[in-house]
């Protein structure tokens, strides 16, 4: 059993670089983190999804998709070469649920338990916490760990 760290900038790169293998695997697209720390503007439009995690880590994963990024999940688990643009939250929602399930894992591997509830979209605001910017050519993701 591996003996807790503390929750530092090595854990969230790790927690990240789950999320651009996640998402390579499951929608295709390359991501890489691009920056950590305050975010200024985004793109509009963006799907915004949240997480509260429970356990030794407690707090809210907040996600921000662009539409396009949503979307190919939707192609991809219907086999929907056009799918309606309104499929865009349920694309994000359910992304949201993989990639915060596949990334808990890097916790999980630093020691710290952790349980998450189910996603629910959310207002664009994103709460105060360690933010990270994933670059990606459908456009950037954004992810908040607002954990404690």
């Amino acid at each position: 059993m591996r003996v807790k760290n503390t929750f530092g900038p090595d854990v969230v790169l790790e927690f990240l670089g789950a999320v651009c293998k996640t998402l390579r695997a499951t929608v295709g697209i390359e991501a890489v983190a691009a920056q950590i720390g305050p975010i200024g503007s985004r793109p509009t439009p963006t799907v915004a999804i949240r997480m509260d995690l429970d356990g030794d880590v407690r707090g809210p994963v907040t996600w921000v998709f662009p539409p396009q990024v949503a979307l190919e999940l939707v192609r991809r688990l219907l086999d929907d070469p056009d799918p309606d643009p309104s499929a865009a939250t349920d694309g994000a929602t359910e992304l949201a649920n993989i990639l915060t399930g596949r990334a808990a894992a890097a916790l999980e591997a630093n020691g710290f338990k952790c349980e998450f509830g189910p996603p629910y979209q959310s207002s664009d605001e994103t709460p105060p916490g360690i933010a990270a910017r994933l670059s990606t050519d459908a456009g950037p993701i954004d992810v908040v760990l607002s954990l404690t």
